[in-house]
């Protein structure tokens, strides 16, 4: 099992097939539309971690520009989702 994996669907040989009629990708074996909480929750916690930032740096407990910041929160938001997906699979039986 690869991170992401290109699957096609039942439009190529759909006799007998069971599951998505187009082709779609997976992330840890996950659909991408199954994975919609995963991601909500990761930009949640990304838009907390800007603000704390953000206020920590204009109160001057920290030296961080605003891109700094935004890649900061950004790249957490890419880790968490990962992590997310990977740790909450979401199995679906057709």
């Amino acid at each position: 099992m690869s991170i992401v994996e290109y699957h096609q669907g039942c439009n190529v040989d759909p006799l007998g097939c069971m599951g998505p009629w187009d082709n779609f990708y997976t992330i840890f074996g996950t659909e991408l539309q199954f994975l919609t909480p995963h991601i909500i929750f990761a930009v949640i916690i990304g838009i907390i971690l800007f603000g704390i930032l953000f206020f920590s740096e204009k109160k001057g407990k920290i030296k961080l520009s605003l891109v700094l910041i935004g890649v900061i929160s950004i790249i957490t938001m890419i880790l968490l989702f990962l992590l997310f997906a990977y740790l909450a699979p979401v199995q679906v039986i057709y």
